[in-house]
């Protein structure tokens, strides 16, 4: 990602910056791998007799089990893969493999031979880098699972760069959890007077960008130093670089994107909305697309996670869950595929699902032979005038998507939908991410769905219960304008318009987050 353009006007709200070590700052990556290696591969030949011949450790291994975690956790986590089991034993267990402190201890006797031999060498992009915010005022951290972190710093020269160090040793004094927890580095933000709303995550492991995520952290910077650049993105990098060349911290859209979103956000610790949700039942309507799934090239491609699934699920087994969406019902449906869920396609023209209800809007029969006789023509006018447009029929609407069109055609296509419309009265545009939709001139919208769900489930006069709806899309407008004064509407990032949504979560990561802290109400 280059974000090289326009600086932030004003003070930056950015209230500081933290970096993880191995990886990002200092090319102590390898000096870890190997010294994991030297003392697994002693381990598996002392007792081969035991546990039988082992595969050595592979770099798949290493960032699954190992990388960004807690010593004597990486040990416990690498020999349950080989369902392996040892006693934990004590932190201060000499070298040796009875015990997985005594193997994380031989771990790292092993990496300070190394390092007293060779020295750290630093990744110059991060440290001229950091040299330049440091000297712009802001405020900066090192975090780390290591208990050598302050050697490796020192050692490297870079000790003075950071206003305050979170590692192993100070996580072992006062009891904080390790990666993937977000412990580390909501301590670090709160050492430095800062919110995590505010602050920016720098981490090149997979367990590091979910602890970032998990936190509610503004920005989580994926460093793809090891080509792990897809890994890194779907477990909650917001974005990833290859050099902190790429990266300019005060780029006026960037600082728009991530620190200037709509609405109070929404983190562990906004008593306010908290504090509603736990003195009201909430009942939870959802968007699909930049919701549940983050937001894709082609629409087929938005598959719903196991993670986010398996949430989603408990979530529905407790609460009243409803997905509102501009697909179709039947297509949500066969992506979701949980039977707990009420599902309202098209923006609520076709409603089914928990407790038998069901609706369709009564003038779908009016509606489906018109837009029949729009689409043959829109599909020939894109095909014509257009390159890298897509057709996505539905139901009760047509949408034309130009993601991944030429910049210029994005004219073409407001033009072709307002050729159509004029042609055919009775019907309307509507807009969303990269998305124009032609659609009936019909005064039915997503805010109408929720409501006749709530009508039809008998909740609307419940002085005990709250509608929720989370999304992220201008379509979702409807239902926030509708819920203003007697529910909930959280926004999922930003559309770039004005929201009638009061609060905000940043991504689908933080969506799944929100979910899992509710499941914890009303228990």
């Amino acid at each position: 990602m280059n974000c090289a353009l326009k600086s932030y006007p004003g003070n930056l709200p950015v209230e500081a910056l933290i970096f993880d070590i191995d990886g990002v700052l200092t090319q102590t990556r390898n000096t870890h791998q190997k010294s994991w290696e030297e003392m697994f591969d002693r381990f598996f030949n002392e007792y081969v007799k035991k546990y039988g011949k082992q595969a050595s450790m592979s770099e798949n291994d290493y960032q699954k089990y190992l990388d960004g975690k807690p010593r004597y956790q990486g040990v416990r986590s690498f020999l349950n893969s080989r369902n392996i089991e040892l006693p934990w034993g004590n932190s201060d267990d000499p070298p040796g493999m009875e015990t997985i402190c005594a193997l994380g201890n031989m771990k790292n006797e092993i990496f300070n031979e190394v390092l007293e031999r060779d020295g750290v060498d630093v990744y110059e992009d991060a440290v001229g880098k950091l040299k330049i915010w440091k000297k712009m005022g802001m405020k900066t951290a090192i975090v780390s699972s290591s208990k050598n972190c302050k050697k490796i710093i020192e050692v490297a020269g870079i000790d003075d760069l950071f206003d305050t160090r979170v590692d192993g040793a100070v996580s072992e004094d006062i009891g904080l959890k390790g990666k993937p927890d977000p412990d580390i580095f909501t301590e670090a933000a709160k050492r430095l007077n800062a919110r995590a709303e505010y602050s920016v995550v720098f981490e090149d492991a997979i367990s590091g960008v979910q602890a970032g995520q998990s936190g509610y952290f503004a920005l989580v910077v994926g460093v793809n130093r090891f080509d792990n650049k897809d890994d890194l993105l779907e477990n909650g990098a917001d974005f990833t670089i290859d050099s902190f060349d790429e990266l300019d911290i005060t780029d006026k859209e960037l600082i728009e994107e991530y620190f200037s979103r709509p609405g109070i956000p929404v983190f562990p610790d906004n008593k306010e909305i908290f504090d509603i949700l736990s003195k009201k039942e909430p009942v939870i309507f959802l968007d699909y697309d930049g919701t549940l799934t983050p937001i894709v090239s082609r629409p087929e491609d938005a598959v719903i996670s196991k993670q986010m699934k398996e949430t989603l699920q408990k979530l529905a087994e407790k609460y009243t869950v409803a997905i509102v969406t501009g697909r179709d019902k039947e297509d949500v449906e066969n992506l979701v595929k949980l039977d707990e869920i009420i599902y309202a396609g098209s923006h609520g023209y076709i409603i089914s699902g928990l407790d038998g209800i069901s609706m369709e809007h009564p003038d779908s029969k009016k509606i489906i032979p018109r837009l029949d006789k729009i689409e043959k023509e829109a599909e020939k006018l894109l095909k014509e005038k257009t390159v890298g447009t897509q057709l996505d029929r539905k139901r009760y609407a047509i949408g034309l998507h130009y993601r991944n069109a030429r910049p210029e055609d994005e004219k073409a296509v407001y033009d072709i939908v307002n050729e159509l419309i004029e042609k055919y009265p009775g019907h309307k545009t509507g807009e969303g991410k990269k998305i124009v939709e032609i659609k009936p001139d019909i005064d039915w919208h997503k805010g109408k769905a929720v409501e006749w769900i709530m009508d039809a489930l008998e909740l609307s006069e419940k002085d005990d219960i709250i509608p929720v709806f989370i999304g992220d899309d201008i379509t979702d407008e409807d239902a926030f304008k509708t819920l203003k004064d007697n529910g909930l509407g959280i926004m999922v990032g930003s559309h770039g318009q004005k929201t009638n949504a009061s609060y905000s979560l940043k991504n689908v990561f933080q969506v799944r987050e929100f979910f899992k802290k509710l499941l914890d109400l009303h228990s």
